[in-house]
């Protein structure tokens, strides 16, 4: 019996040890993979700098690049404004980013990175500074927010909450109001690209780039937060810049849906992501550091932190030793309806049938929710397509034609029982897809109507910025107000009145809280 249980013994610390080399091989497997992408991603956007050296930038883009270059440094000779437009070009024409990255896993480029790119070690470092940009909220109206006491003092760290920078929105912000909120917790202000000039410029950069709709929050952080913000999910693809100081990052890939919870939408309004049962292994789980760029996209929790060096190549005191500072650039295609999914509800609804369905497996939903092929993802003719929209008004046709047999793959695979789309024995029991006028009409007003409006209004909102001056606070206001008539005409040409009357209440609200706080 002795000589039995040691047998078994034995054969079990066997098959451990073998189970160890084998979750050894495949995590460096897996880590020699993500280092060959990354090292791709970096030839991708070197080989893109060197190809559009000589091209000819337009109006607005040369406008962008000097208004980033202006606001961002006190450098007089700073080419701040040319390495930023140069990398983000070089990212969003990168087919490896594209293929293997975008809605597929993060990415994580260091400074050093990012410097053999562009040659410029400070654009990134630049585009936010606290003395410089921070301190400008000083007398202004400028409000932001702030992690609420139950998340500084420990007393819950797993749901996100947060309170108003200042009481009043009426009455300008101090300097002392920052320094008192960020004892602690952390400081954001979402929106922040209508607010500070180098922001707006750098969305603009980051529109030209990708031909998404954009947008960008700032997150000030002091060292030794335990929990920065606690795990949560996003409704945007997003570009973190990292521009003072260090906070370490875990991202993980989407958990198994939960019934009556946005995937979209975890981690918030009383959602709990919790790191034993809903996440995995992180995919990425480091410091970012100054300098660095982290890519997330929409649907990956992630959380943050000032305290722990995972890295271990410095001592925690020295690695968070100031404040950290970051930029999240959102790539707002599911903010504004721009995926399949919403393409989809939208013939639908025109067209009177049923749009309500149980998606049933978490690949189908996160297929639907691909970003439709706009921007960087149509391709090289993107800019003459957008060409040709203004100057005759026409969508370009084939374009139309791929957009539109792309979107009945998806809604095939999304519903394979419900489509007649073989003539087969069983078609008298299956609906007919809407007819191809019905889905170019849909197409062309998304992305003409729609999308262009929703770029085209950026262009406005990004520019011209001056936070000391009462009338960038007014237009920032406008132009958000703008955005909602866009996404109520879009519930109008759906035919769906409960999303039209949605965004009119929105703008009729704020209308009379603005009046009344102006009294």
């Amino acid at each position: 019996m002795g000589s039995h249980r040691r047998s078994a013994t034995g054969e079990a610390a066997a098959l451990f040890i073998t189970l160890c080399v084998l979750v050894a091989a495949a995590t460096a497997a897996s880590t020699s993979t993500s280092s060959s992408l990354q090292s791709a991603v970096i030839s991708d956007i070197q080989s893109s700098i060197t190809s559009c050296a000589s091209s000819t930038r337009t109006a607005r883009e040369e406008s962008a690049v000097n208004d980033f270059t202006r606001s961002s440094s006190t450098n007089t000779t700073s080419n701040d404004g040319n390495a930023a437009y140069a990398f983000l070009r070089g990212l969003s024409r990168s087919p490896t980013f594209i293929s293997d990255y975008w809605h597929r896993r993060p990415l994580l480029l260091r400074s050093s990175d990012i410097i053999a790119t562009t040659a410029n070690k400070d654009w990134i470092t630049n585009a936010f500074t606290i003395d410089q940009h921070l301190r400008q909220i000083d007398g202004s109206y400028i409000n932001g927010h702030c992690t609420a006491e139950i998340l500084r003092n420990g007393t819950k760290t797993d749901t996100w909450e947060f309170r108003s920078l200042k009481d009043n929105p009426a009455r300008q912000t101090t300097w002392a109001e920052v320094e008192d909120a960020l004892r602690g917790g952390t400081v954001y202000f979402n929106t922040a690209g209508s607010l500070w000039p180098n922001l707006g410029a750098l969305c603009r950069l980051t529109g030209y780039a990708f031909g998404l709709p954009t947008n960008v929050n700032v997150y000030v952080t002091p060292p030794g937060v335990t929990t920065s913000v606690p795990p949560h999910t996003d409704r945007q693809d997003v570009l973190c810049f990292q521009t003072a100081g260090a906070k370490r990052w875990r991202v993980y890939a989407p958990p198994a849906r939960k019934k009556g919870v946005d995937p979209l939408h975890r981690g918030k309004s009383g959602d709990v992501l919790s790191f034993g049962s809903d996440l995995g292994e992180p995919l990425i789980d480091a410091v970012v550091r100054k300098g660095d760029l982290l890519y997330v996209p929409t649907g990956f929790p992630h959380t943050t932190d000032t305290v722990t060096d995972v890295d271990g190549n410095e001592s925690e005191g020295v690695l968070f030793d100031e404040p950290s500072v970051h930029l999240t650039m959102g790539l707002d295609s599911c903010v504004w309806m721009l995926t399949f999914a919403h393409l989809r509800w939208c013939v639908l609804q025109r067209t009177g049938k049923e749009f309500g369905m149980e998606i049933e497996t978490d690949d189908a939903y996160w297929s639907a929710m691909e970003t439709i092929p706009i921007g960087f993802l149509a391709g090289d003719d993107w800019d003459s397509i957008v060409k040709r929209r203004k100057e005759s008004g026409e969508l370009d046709g084939e374009y139309v034609s791929r957009v539109m047999q792309a979107l009945k793959e998806n809604m095939i695979a999304l519903e394979p029982n419900r489509w007649n789309v073989d003539g087969g024995m069983d078609s008298a029991e299956r609906e007919d897809l809407p007819t191809d006028e019905d889905f170019a009409e849909v197409i062309t007003y998304i992305v003409s109507e729609h999308a262009l409006a929703l770029l085209e209004l950026q262009e406005e909102m990004f520019t011209d910025i001056n936070p000391q001056r009462d009338d960038t606070i007014m237009k920032a206001y406008e132009c958000t107000q703008k955005q909602n008539a866009i996404m109520e005409r879009f519930g109008r040409f759906s035919k769906n009145e409960a999303m039209e009357q949605s965004f009119a209440r929105s703008r009729m609200e704020r209308d009379l809280l603005t009046k009344a706080s102006q009294q």
